[in-house]
């Protein structure tokens, strides 16, 4: 559930110097595939990152898992990789979405599934110590239930409301139908009040007079919340009867998604040439949290007859939008395509957008070699600084960028530090790298990539099981261990704890029934195991 689609007029599609190159550190070091992170950066630490990204490596059994590592001295260092649990036997995992409620909770967000036959939704979990540990998780959207025949579980964006207004720390989640569904199709809504234990019945984002339409096959709602607690959402939309236009609307909320008000962000705007439909067009809203009137909608665009990185803003809370700006300051027209962008404002009111860019690839079209880049805006989206090269080795091409799993990368601006995550292909496999950078003076500092295939501190044999198991530590100084059960609901089934590691420890369970668990095992409140158990009884 990955490939965004590309529709009537690629509506969905739409929407120089490189300075001080050290290092880039591989937060990944994995021979197999690593896409599509989410970084997210903790308001009460801001050494506390955070990043989580698809995986599918010898650590995960070969399905692809959200991982996710954190950091708490700015990204120089990463603690090990925390393995989200599946939810059947052999569904695997997409699309991870975070946001840090401003008390320092860490919200995530997954889809876990099967397709043929289909199963599976969204869940959502959360950590109160900065990403280190996790709460089992919960379902938000069920495939099969909700709109029956859309499975309507892809990309789960969160948004969260940090404005300190009335609805302060509600949760909300939009999705869309499944890309192998036909049109027609609309963008969906859910909202939780209480911490995401709850949600809402969801509700479509478009309706009479801003439908979506009955051709775009794949129309994702980009949300997020204004500084004064808006919900706001930028969606795709053609329908002739509505506009003889094809139209990016924007549409806003100050009763939690109950209702919403409605206004253009761009009529007719101009998508990908059919020969580039390789290209990750994928768009993004990002809101300023200091300041409700001004946002930033990013998305590719071929004004110029290539793919570029374009952005149009506001400065008055979404009720008009600027034109076009490029944002990439390479020759204009010269057939080299960038993609993948994503944005973020920091607290002084400054924009960064990222995107890969392919200037440095030596030729045209989608199957080039790539770099990373960023750039900052001042004023808005107005005007933008010189481009900064945020990766110091060009990635070359390879075949899985042709794949599903690589169409977003993701950054967050803080305290004018750029911290970026992205996914490249420099050592012939797709990887997670991490990056900072100076708004000022654009030094970029050393890059790192997130995960490592290192061998799992412990493990838990024989797998399937009937009445016990054994588990083995490898690592002898493990202390404060606690051995966790967990259902395929993610309810708590047994819990167990050491002050320490032993050569074998025997766990029996008589009285668990035959099925799917997930045990989790931490060492000092940090998850060192989280893997698959299966209960065979006969």
């Amino acid at each position: 559930m990955k490939k965004i689609i590309l529709v009537l007029f690629t509506v969905c599609a739409w929407m120089h110097s490189a300075k001080g190159q050290p290092a880039n550190i591989n937060l990944s070091l994995t021979s197999a595939f690593e896409g599509e992170p989410y970084l997210a950066v903790n308001p009460t630490n801001t050494n506390n990152i955070v990043v989580a990204w698809m995986a599918d490596d010898a650590s995960t059994g070969g399905r692809v898992t959200i991982k996710t590592k954190a950091s708490f001295d700015g990204g120089v260092t990463w603690g090990n990789a925390h393995n989200n649990p599946h939810f059947g036997a052999s569904w695997t995992s997409a699309d991870v979405s975070m946001q840090f409620r401003k008390n320092g909770t860490l919200y995530l967000s997954y889809i876990d599934s099967h397709q043929s036959p289909d199963s599976g939704g969204v869940y959502i979990t959360h950590s109160v110590n900065g990403g280190i540990a996790w709460s089992a998780p919960t379902r938000v959207w069920n495939g099969l239930t909700e709109d029956p025949g859309k499975l309507p579980i892809d990309r789960p964006w969160l948004a969260l409301d940090n404005s300190g207004g009335a609805h302060d720390g509600t949760l909300y989640m939009t999705t869309k139908p499944a890309p192998t569904i036909a049109p027609p199709n609309r963008p969906y809504l859910k909202m939780s009040a209480d911490s995401g234990q709850t949600w809402t019945a969801y509700r479509y984002v478009d309706t009479v007079n801003h439908l979506v339409g009955n051709v775009i096959a794949a129309p994702m709602a980009a949300p997020n919340v204004a500084a004064d607690g808006a919900l706001c959402c930028a969606y795709p939309s053609y329908l002739p009867s509505q506009s003889v236009y094809a139209k990016i609307v924007f549409a806003k909320s100050y009763c939690r998604g109950a209702t919403f008000q409605y206004y253009d962000l761009a009529v007719n705007p101009t998508g990908l040439p059919t020969a580039d439909s390789s290209f990750k067009a994928g768009y993004h809203l990002v809101t300023n949290p200091m300041n409700a009137n001004q946002m930033a909608f990013v998305a590719v665009a071929a004004n110029y007859g290539d793919p570029d990185i374009f952005v149009s803003t506001t400065n008055n809370g979404g009720l008009t939008w600027s034109g076009l700006v490029r944002v990439n300051d390479d020759t204009q027209g010269n057939g080299v395509g960038q993609d993948m962008p994503w944005g973020s404002y920091d607290r002084n009111n400054n924009l960064v957008i990222v995107w890969r860019d392919r200037r440095n690839g030596g030729g045209t079209g989608y199957s080039q070699n790539s770099d990373t880049y960023c750039a900052v805006s001042h004023d808005n989206g107005a005007t933008f600084q010189p481009n900064i090269k945020l990766s110091n080795a060009t990635a070359g091409f390879a075949a899985i960028l042709l794949q599903k799993g690589n169409d977003f990368m993701s950054c967050e601006l803080v305290n004018d530090t750029i911290c970026a995550a992205w996914g490249d292909t420099r050592n012939g496999y797709l990887n997670i790298f991490f990056a900072k950078a100076s708004v000022n003076t654009g030094n970029v500092g050393g890059i790192t990539v997130i995960n490592s295939e290192d061998e799992p501190e412990i493990s838990i044999y024989p797998n399937p099981t009937k009445e016990q198991f054994f588990i083995s530590f490898k690592n002898k100084d493990l202390k404060q261990i606690t051995l966790s059960i967990f259902d395929e609901s993610g309810k708590l089934i047994y819990s167990k704890r050491t002050e320490n590691s032993t050569e074998q420890t025997t766990v029996d369970i008589p009285k668990i029934a035959e099925g799917i668990y997930f045990v989790q095992a931490t060492s000092e409140n940090k998850v060192i195991y989280n893997q698959k158990l299966i209960v065979e009884k006969e």
